[in-house]
């Protein structure tokens, strides 16, 4: 199978774990048939992965082995940028099994792939990763910290806004569960006048909606802050204002 009847094949899969029907994804991904050592191969292994960790999570292997089956192709067909991001999901997956040491080893693996092949974006979403999985350990906190700083710092200079914005939310969250307040507060409302003025210069609707996915959870945590700080106003404001009320 090949092309637009694969492609077809695939949106019914994604339609069929976007309503839980696992096991049925699973089937339909099963009943295809492509040579074992080929892009389309590897794309069927991976879906397969993402329906075997909807179904199991990670309390078997059939998740991690799909995809590094899907991997070893993606090696022998030289496809970096892909191998990078797979590598990164499943640096995930073999962290949600407590095997953070493998985990930190696969993404250091993923990161000198995305720096061979020169692409920034993807450097910093995994760096992004890397510091997602440091803040896990409290002893690592402040270089977790240091870490999503610098990926903010790099994403700016590169209008890398989706990483940018993600790296924000992660520190705000670290201040927020050590129950400091004030900083967690202090770089919401520094990101929100940045998040504000960047919306402010775009200029068409679809863009606009783009960046509003970006900021999202930056405003989810910003109302969330000021519901914690019983300050209701201020929740209600940050809601009308992401909706576009005011």
């Amino acid at each position: 199978m090949e092309g637009n009847g694969l492609e077809t094949v695939f949106k019914n899969v994604d339609k069929l774990m976007g309503k839980g029907k696992y096991l049925d994804a699973i089937k339909m991904l099963r009943e295809i048939k492509v040579k074992e050592d080929s892009e389309e191969n590897a794309d069927v292994l991976s879906k397969l992965s993402q329906a075997y960790y909807g179904l199991e999570g990670v309390k078997t292997n059939n998740a991690i082995k799909y995809l590094i089956d899907s991997l070893n192709i993606r090696k022998n067909l030289d496809q970096p940028e892909i191998l990078a991001l797979e590598m990164m999901n499943l640096a995930y997956l073999q962290d949600e099994t407590g095997d953070g040491k493998t985990a930190t080893s696969t993404l250091q693996e993923a990161l000198e792939v995305a720096t061979e092949i020169g692409d920034p974006n993807l450097t910093l979403s995994l760096k992004c990763a890397m510091a997602d999985m440091l803040s896990e350990d409290k002893t690592k906190e402040e270089e977790s910290l240091q870490m999503y700083q610098s990926i903010m710092k790099e994403a700016e200079k590169i209008g890398d806004w989706e990483n940018y914005f993600e790296a924000c939310v992660a520190r705000i969250k670290i201040f927020r569960d050590r129950d400091d307040i004030f900083k967690a507060n202090s770089e919401a409302e520094e990101n929100l006048k940045k998040a504000e003025s960047i919306l402010s210069s775009i200029k068409t609707k679809k863009d606009k909606e783009a960046f509003k996915d970006v900021i999202s959870y930056l405003y989810d945590v910003s109302i969330d802050l000021a519901m914690e700080n019983e300050d209701i106003p201020r929740a209600m404001e940050l809601a009308k204002k992401f909706k576009g009320e005011e």
